[in-house]
């Protein structure tokens, strides 16, 4: 089990307690039941609050180690898919390893083929959103 779905259970978990303290809410009459449950709801919403940040750090941290493999653009278009290659494709002078995402199925994505460096195209689509290449194994490093 990874660290985005340890997150997701404790959140779904979170909301599940959160939902059964707003029911016990609706139907406590007594002021101190009340504060009391209104004092755990803001607990375990602040507990969901600092889930969602470490999700989102999760989704945005660098790659821990540079990887070791080269490629140049001749190379890296060799790697488009087709005949058996897998599907790679570079961004930002990272390459990535596209073959098993269902975004890249037959190594295309929106018009876009593998084996290619995509990052104005990246940019151009996804300029925040980290997250979807910390989610792609990288495989090297592109060289002119």
């Amino acid at each position: 089990m990874n660290g985005f779905e340890l997150i997701r259970g404790q959140t779904n978990n979170l909301l599940i307690e959160i939902n059964g303290y707003i029911n016990c809410l609706h139907l406590t009459p007594c002021p101190y039941t009340r504060n009391m449950l209104l004092t755990l709801l803001r607990q375990k919403i602040s507990f969901l609050s600092f889930l969602n940040n470490l999700q989102y750090s999760l989704g945005v941290r660098q790659p821990d180690i540079l990887p070791q493999q080269t490629f140049t653009v001749e190379q890296l278009s060799k790697y488009d898919g087709k005949n058996g290659q897998p599907a790679y494709i570079a961004v930002n002078g990272l390459v990535y390893d596209v073959t098993n995402s269902a975004a890249w199925a037959a190594a295309t994505h929106f018009g876009l083929s593998a084996g290619r460096d995509l990052t104005r195209e990246f940019l151009n689509c996804h300029q925040e959103q980290q997250q979807i290449l910390n989610s792609l194994p990288v495989i090297g490093r592109l060289v002119q």
